[in-house]
Parts: C-alpha cells; sequence; structure tokens
C-alpha cells in the first residue's frame, strides 16, 4: 500500500492509495476525491490522509484484519506505528519491541497518522 499523487484533467491534483499490485483502492479513492474536492481540503491534505490510510491498511493486510472490523485493535495499530520502520526494498520489517526498544515515530507521528485515517475509517472507507 502506498500513497499516490493524481492530476486530473483540468490540471488539479489529489491523493488516493494504491495496493501492492499498483492499482487505486477505489473505497479510499472515493473517499480522498470528496475530502480534495467535495469537502474543498488542500492538496497536501490529501497526501497526509492517503499516507495514514495506507499505513492502516498495510497493518490491516500483515495482520490478517478486516479494515472495517480493526478499529477495535487500535492500540496495537498504534504500536505497530510507533516501532515499525518503513519498508525498504519491498520487504516490511516486522515489529520487536521490547524493553528500550527505541520508537521509529514520536508519539505526534502515530497520534496524528490515527487521527487522519480514524475518518477514513468511521466513514465505512477505504
Amino acid at each position: 500500500m502506498r500513497a499516490f499523487p493524481v492530476v486530473m484533467p483540468s490540471g488539479q491534483r489529489y491523493w488516493t492509495v494504491l495496493d501492492d499490485d499498483l492499482e487505486v483502492v477505489p473505497e479510499a479513492d472515493r473517499w480522498l476525491q470528496n475530502l480534495r474536492f467535495g469537502r474543498d481540503r488542500a492538496e497536501l491534505t490529501t497526501r497526509a490522509y492517503a499516507g495514514g490510510v495506507a499505513l492502516y491498511l498495510r497493518w490491516c493486510g500483515l495482520t490478517g484484519r478486516e479494515w472495517t472490523a480493526a478499529g477495535r485493535d487500535l492500540g496495537l495499530f498504534m504500536v505497530w506505528l510507533k516501532y515499525t520502520p518503513a519498508p525498504r526494498d519491498g520487504v516490511v520489517p516486522v515489529v520487536q519491541p521490547g524493553p528500550g526498544a527505541e520508537p521509529v515515530r514520536g508519539s505526534g507521528g502515530s497520534t496524528g497518522c490515527w487521527s487522519r485515517c480514524g475518518g477514513c475509517w468511521r466513514t465505512r472507507c477505504p
């Protein structure tokens, strides 16, 4: 999963989410288009939201959770966000926090990510 920029024929831009096969995730795309064009949010807002939704969907896929039901495990998602480094060369590291483990994201980054993708989850999107 990854965030990806889209340029409309009008020249306006927004960001969407692509799956691992580089296909648009339709539910996320509709939600992000609505944010950008229906609610008049900035392009960079859709970039931030697309990034958060991509992380959430990646976590759901890696942990075998359905995105619509994974909300009950938010604490686990937050731990994953805080301690799991970004993928390198297509390899997603496994989170193994232990005593004294250094977070790879600060609490603001983790909380910000969840607040962005929480709106998507509440509206039953991606």
